[in-house]
């Protein structure tokens, strides 16, 4: 019996000893889950500034870029409306309406026309021939120097001829 006591202390430290063993393996298994979540919040937090940081400069540049396109507006706006070379105003008349040609217009170009109103997409070419006009005409009645410089949503004179040379 005291052999078998003495067998049972042994077993009992060897299980002591495994228990000791087991215990400091869990906790550096712990320490190293701690370790990886506090990596992974530190990657979330770093994650999350940068994010930030992205859509704070994003919307800076998309502000910046806004800024530019409305002054950029603003100037050709203004250049299209202290601009000599279309003396064609924005009067919103009738397209049907009689209508002079600009002042000096040569004596070769008819003086009695339409005020029409140009779309984007026209031409000089089509706007002459829907109007029973000509391109010469339309540039010269609108000191327009090529018919390059003809403008979307802007009136233009279309010279006809006159009711007696038809």
């Amino acid at each position: 019996m005291q052999q078998d006591l003495a067998d049972l202390r042994t077993e009992v430290e060897k299980l002591k000893l495994e228990n000791a063993d087991l215990r400091a393996a869990l906790a550096r298994q712990k320490a190293g889950q701690g370790q990886s979540a506090s990596t992974n919040e530190a990657v979330a937090k770093a994650r999350a500034e940068i994010l930030n940081e992205v859509d704070r400069r994003l919307k800076q540049q998309t502000d910046d870029v806004n800024a530019a396109l409305a002054e950029l507006t603003r100037q050709v706006n203004a250049a299209l409306g202290k601009s000599g070379s279309a003396p064609a105003t924005k009067s919103g008349k009738p397209a049907a309406q009689a209508a002079e040609p600009a002042e000096g217009t040569p004596s070769d170009v008819p003086k009695t026309g339409i005020i029409y109103r140009v779309k984007s997409g026209d031409t000089v070419t089509k706007i002459a021939l829907r109007n029973g006009s000509k391109v010469d005409w339309i540039l010269k009645a609108n000191n327009l120097s090529s018919p390059a410089a003809l403008k979307a949503d802007v009136d233009v004179f279309v010279p006809q001829p006159d009711a007696a040379g038809r």
